[in-house]
Protein backbone atom coordinates (compact mmCIF):
# COMPACT_ATOMS: atom_id res chain seq x y z
CA UNK A 1 0.00 0.00 0.00
CA UNK A 2 1.22 3.31 -0.43
CA UNK A 3 0.47 5.92 1.85
CA UNK A 4 0.70 9.54 1.84
CA UNK A 5 -0.18 11.81 5.21
CA UNK A 6 0.18 15.45 4.56
CA UNK A 7 2.01 15.25 1.40
CA UNK A 8 4.58 12.82 2.45
CA UNK A 9 5.11 9.68 1.20
CA UNK A 10 5.47 6.86 4.34
CA UNK A 11 6.08 3.21 3.98
CA UNK A 12 2.39 1.42 5.48
CA UNK A 13 4.76 0.00 8.69
CA UNK A 14 5.90 3.74 9.40
CA UNK A 15 2.53 5.47 8.96
CA UNK A 16 1.16 7.01 12.52
CA UNK A 17 -1.47 9.29 13.20
CA UNK A 18 -2.28 10.85 16.42
CA UNK A 19 -4.63 9.03 18.51
CA UNK A 20 -5.90 12.06 20.49
CA UNK A 21 -7.24 13.52 17.39
CA UNK A 22 -10.65 14.32 16.08
CA UNK A 23 -10.56 11.98 13.20
CA UNK A 24 -9.75 9.28 15.64
CA UNK A 25 -11.41 9.53 18.78
CA UNK A 26 -14.84 10.40 17.31
CA UNK A 27 -14.29 9.43 13.38
CA UNK A 28 -15.26 13.15 12.64
CA UNK A 29 -13.36 13.38 8.73
CA UNK A 30 -14.71 12.49 5.37
CA UNK A 31 -13.42 10.62 2.66
CA UNK A 32 -13.31 9.44 -0.51
CA UNK A 33 -12.59 6.12 -2.37
CA UNK A 34 -11.99 6.36 -5.97
CA UNK A 35 -10.58 4.07 -8.70
CA UNK A 36 -8.52 3.94 -11.52
CA UNK A 37 -9.34 1.70 -14.70
CA UNK A 38 -6.14 1.12 -16.93
CA UNK A 39 -4.18 3.84 -15.30
CA UNK A 40 -6.82 6.49 -15.54
CA UNK A 41 -8.44 8.09 -12.44
CA UNK A 42 -12.26 7.93 -13.04
CA UNK A 43 -14.38 11.28 -12.61
CA UNK A 44 -11.74 12.12 -9.74
CA UNK A 45 -12.96 15.91 -9.99
CA UNK A 46 -16.41 14.40 -9.02
CA UNK A 47 -15.27 12.77 -6.13
CA UNK A 48 -13.49 15.27 -5.02
CA UNK A 49 -16.10 17.82 -5.27
CA UNK A 50 -18.54 15.31 -3.26
CA UNK A 51 -15.23 15.38 -0.74
CA UNK A 52 -15.35 19.12 -0.12
CA UNK A 53 -19.82 19.13 -0.16
CA UNK A 54 -19.58 16.31 2.83
CA UNK A 55 -16.99 18.56 4.59
CA UNK A 56 -19.09 21.68 4.65
CA UNK A 57 -22.22 19.24 5.81
CA UNK A 58 -19.96 18.32 8.62
CA UNK A 59 -19.24 22.30 9.17
CA UNK A 60 -16.24 22.39 8.85
CA UNK A 61 -13.38 23.84 6.35
CA UNK A 62 -10.37 21.98 5.68
CA UNK A 63 -6.76 23.55 5.59
CA UNK A 64 -5.87 21.53 2.17
CA UNK A 65 -7.79 23.22 -0.75
CA UNK A 66 -9.41 21.17 -3.69
CA UNK A 67 -6.12 21.92 -6.05
CA UNK A 68 -4.16 20.69 -3.42
CA UNK A 69 -5.58 17.84 -3.02
CA UNK A 70 -5.68 17.43 -6.67
CA UNK A 71 -2.35 17.70 -6.75
CA UNK A 72 -1.13 15.12 -3.49
CA UNK A 73 -3.40 12.47 -4.97
CA UNK A 74 -1.62 12.58 -8.45
CA UNK A 75 1.95 12.64 -6.55
CA UNK A 76 0.67 9.68 -4.97
CA UNK A 77 -0.84 8.10 -8.16
CA UNK A 78 2.70 8.41 -9.68
CA UNK A 79 4.17 6.25 -7.55
CA UNK A 80 1.71 3.50 -7.90
CA UNK A 81 2.57 0.93 -10.49
CA UNK A 82 -0.99 -1.01 -10.64
CA UNK A 83 -3.46 -0.21 -13.26
CA UNK A 84 -6.35 -0.75 -11.44
CA UNK A 85 -5.80 0.93 -8.23
CA UNK A 86 -8.29 1.91 -5.27
CA UNK A 87 -7.77 5.08 -3.74
CA UNK A 88 -9.03 6.60 -0.92
CA UNK A 89 -8.54 10.28 0.40
CA UNK A 90 -9.53 11.43 4.35
CA UNK A 91 -9.89 14.55 5.17
CA UNK A 92 -9.87 16.24 8.28
CA UNK A 93 -9.66 20.18 9.32
CA UNK A 94 -5.72 19.80 9.08
CA UNK A 95 -4.37 16.85 7.98
CA UNK A 96 -4.93 15.14 4.22
CA UNK A 97 -4.34 11.32 4.31
CA UNK A 98 -4.60 9.80 0.95
CA UNK A 99 -3.88 5.19 0.71
CA UNK A 100 -3.68 3.42 -2.42
CA UNK A 101 -3.56 -0.38 -3.35
CA UNK A 102 -4.20 -2.68 -5.79
CA UNK A 103 -7.88 -3.07 -6.68
CA UNK A 104 -9.11 -6.63 -5.66
CA UNK A 105 -11.73 -6.95 -8.88
CA UNK A 106 -15.32 -8.87 -8.01
CA UNK A 107 -15.51 -12.61 -9.49
CA UNK A 108 -16.58 -12.44 -12.93
CA UNK A 109 -19.37 -14.81 -11.84
CA UNK A 110 -21.06 -12.00 -9.61
CA UNK A 111 -21.52 -9.87 -12.73
CA UNK A 112 -22.83 -13.02 -14.94
CA UNK A 113 -25.11 -14.49 -12.41
CA UNK A 114 -25.87 -11.60 -9.83
CA UNK A 115 -25.52 -11.13 -6.37
CA UNK A 116 -27.79 -11.61 -3.56
CA UNK A 117 -28.61 -8.74 -0.99
CA UNK A 118 -30.67 -8.52 2.10
CA UNK A 119 -32.12 -6.08 4.19
CA UNK A 120 -31.32 -4.16 6.95
CA UNK A 121 -33.28 -1.73 9.12
CA UNK A 122 -32.56 1.62 9.38
CA UNK A 123 -30.50 4.37 7.77
CA UNK A 124 -27.50 6.73 7.99
CA UNK A 125 -27.33 9.68 9.52
CA UNK A 126 -26.01 12.96 8.04
CA UNK A 127 -26.89 10.69 4.66
CA UNK A 128 -25.50 13.64 2.21
CA UNK A 129 -21.66 13.31 3.85
CA UNK A 130 -19.42 10.15 3.36
CA UNK A 131 -17.97 10.50 6.64
CA UNK A 132 -15.38 8.66 8.69
CA UNK A 133 -17.58 7.62 11.32
CA UNK A 134 -20.17 5.10 9.86
CA UNK A 135 -20.57 2.06 12.39
CA UNK A 136 -24.45 1.86 11.01
CA UNK A 137 -22.76 0.75 7.45
CA UNK A 138 -20.34 -1.33 8.48
CA UNK A 139 -23.40 -3.31 10.95
CA UNK A 140 -25.17 -3.65 8.01
CA UNK A 141 -22.61 -4.95 5.54
CA UNK A 142 -21.29 -7.90 8.42
CA UNK A 143 -25.14 -8.59 8.76
CA UNK A 144 -24.91 -9.49 5.54
CA UNK A 145 -22.35 -11.34 4.89
CA UNK A 146 -23.33 -13.28 7.55
CA UNK A 147 -26.01 -13.96 5.85
CA UNK A 148 -23.76 -15.54 3.15
CA UNK A 149 -25.28 -12.08 0.65
CA UNK A 150 -23.18 -9.39 -0.87
CA UNK A 151 -24.81 -6.02 0.29
CA UNK A 152 -26.99 -4.93 3.29
CA UNK A 153 -30.12 -3.18 1.82
CA UNK A 154 -31.09 -0.02 3.99
CA UNK A 155 -34.60 0.42 4.82
CA UNK A 156 -36.02 2.43 6.59
CA UNK A 157 -38.85 3.33 9.59
CA UNK A 158 -41.54 3.58 6.90
CA UNK A 159 -40.67 0.51 5.08
CA UNK A 160 -39.09 3.50 2.21
CA UNK A 161 -35.76 1.76 0.70
CA UNK A 162 -33.00 3.82 0.88
CA UNK A 163 -29.86 3.19 -0.03
CA UNK A 164 -27.31 0.20 0.19
CA UNK A 165 -24.48 0.04 3.24
CA UNK A 166 -22.07 0.27 0.73
CA UNK A 167 -23.52 0.86 -2.86
CA UNK A 168 -26.62 2.64 -4.51
CA UNK A 169 -29.67 1.15 -5.67
CA UNK A 170 -31.72 0.78 -9.34
CA UNK A 171 -34.50 -0.63 -10.47
CA UNK A 172 -36.46 -1.49 -13.73
CA UNK A 173 -39.80 -2.22 -14.39
CA UNK A 174 -40.60 -2.42 -18.36
CA UNK A 175 -37.50 -0.80 -19.98
CA UNK A 176 -37.73 2.33 -17.47
CA UNK A 177 -34.70 2.35 -14.91
CA UNK A 178 -35.76 3.66 -11.27
CA UNK A 179 -33.75 5.27 -8.49
CA UNK A 180 -34.54 7.45 -5.41
CA UNK A 181 -32.65 10.54 -4.75
CA UNK A 182 -33.99 11.28 -1.20
CA UNK A 183 -31.99 11.34 2.35
CA UNK A 184 -29.13 9.06 0.10
CA UNK A 185 -25.07 9.34 -0.68
CA UNK A 186 -24.89 10.23 -4.06
CA UNK A 187 -22.66 8.12 -5.51
CA UNK A 188 -20.49 9.07 -8.66
CA UNK A 189 -21.00 5.91 -9.76
CA UNK A 190 -24.88 5.88 -9.47
CA UNK A 191 -24.59 9.00 -11.54
CA UNK A 192 -22.70 7.85 -14.28
CA UNK A 193 -25.62 5.00 -14.54
CA UNK A 194 -28.27 8.22 -14.52
CA UNK A 195 -26.36 9.42 -17.49
CA UNK A 196 -25.92 6.38 -19.41
CA UNK A 197 -29.40 5.20 -18.52
CA UNK A 198 -30.72 8.62 -20.25
CA UNK A 199 -34.29 7.84 -18.83
CA UNK A 200 -34.02 7.62 -15.07
CA UNK A 201 -36.83 8.32 -12.78
CA UNK A 202 -36.41 9.23 -9.34
CA UNK A 203 -38.89 8.27 -7.22
CA UNK A 204 -39.48 6.38 -3.79
CA UNK A 205 -40.45 3.02 -3.10
CA UNK A 206 -41.23 0.75 -0.41
CA UNK A 207 -39.54 -2.87 0.45
CA UNK A 208 -42.69 -4.76 -0.76
CA UNK A 209 -43.10 -2.88 -4.28
CA UNK A 210 -39.09 -3.31 -4.74
CA UNK A 211 -39.31 -7.34 -4.78
CA UNK A 212 -41.80 -6.73 -7.52
CA UNK A 213 -39.30 -4.83 -10.04
CA UNK A 214 -38.90 -6.80 -13.24
CA UNK A 215 -34.76 -5.89 -12.29
CA UNK A 216 -32.82 -4.45 -10.05
CA UNK A 217 -29.14 -3.49 -9.45
CA UNK A 218 -26.84 -1.79 -7.42
CA UNK A 219 -23.66 0.83 -8.23
CA UNK A 220 -20.44 1.26 -6.33
CA UNK A 221 -17.00 2.64 -7.18
CA UNK A 222 -15.32 -0.28 -6.39
CA UNK A 223 -17.59 -3.28 -8.04
CA UNK A 224 -19.13 -0.78 -10.95
CA UNK A 225 -22.82 -2.02 -11.88
CA UNK A 226 -24.06 -5.57 -10.34
CA UNK A 227 -27.05 -7.24 -10.93
CA UNK A 228 -29.35 -8.22 -7.77
CA UNK A 229 -31.08 -11.46 -8.40
CA UNK A 230 -32.60 -11.99 -4.93
CA UNK A 231 -33.11 -10.46 -1.52
CA UNK A 232 -34.29 -12.11 1.38
CA UNK A 233 -34.49 -15.02 -0.31
CA UNK A 234 -37.13 -13.61 -2.88
CA UNK A 235 -36.46 -14.04 -6.26
CA UNK A 236 -36.09 -10.68 -8.37
CA UNK A 237 -37.10 -10.90 -12.04
CA UNK A 238 -36.57 -14.46 -13.50
CA UNK A 239 -33.64 -14.76 -10.76
CA UNK A 240 -31.15 -13.70 -13.56
CA UNK A 241 -29.72 -10.16 -14.51
CA UNK A 242 -32.05 -8.62 -16.87
CA UNK A 243 -31.73 -7.24 -20.30
CA UNK A 244 -31.75 -3.89 -19.49
CA UNK A 245 -29.28 -4.14 -16.36
CA UNK A 246 -27.00 -6.13 -18.47
CA UNK A 247 -26.82 -3.24 -21.73
CA UNK A 248 -26.18 -0.53 -18.40
CA UNK A 249 -22.86 -2.77 -17.90
CA UNK A 250 -22.01 -2.91 -21.03
CA UNK A 251 -22.06 1.04 -21.87
CA UNK A 252 -20.27 1.48 -18.32
CA UNK A 253 -17.17 -0.81 -19.65
CA UNK A 254 -17.40 0.49 -22.52
CA UNK A 255 -16.96 3.98 -20.83
CA UNK A 256 -14.12 3.40 -18.39
CA UNK A 257 -12.08 0.11 -20.17
CA UNK A 258 -13.22 1.40 -24.09
CA UNK A 259 -14.56 -2.24 -24.36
Amino acid sequence: MIISINGKITDEKQAKYPVTSEAFLFGFAVFETVRTYKGKVFRLDDHLARLYMSADVMGFKPKWTFKKVFAETSKALGKSKWKDAKIRIILTKKDLIIMIEQIKEKPAVMYKNGVKIVSFHGKRNIPYAKKLADAFCYLAKQHALSCGAYEALLVDPKTYVRECAYANIFWVNGNKVFSTNKEILFGITRETVVELAENCEFKGIKYKTLLSADEIFITQTTSGILPVVEIDGHKIGTGRPGTVTKSLMKKFEKLVRGK
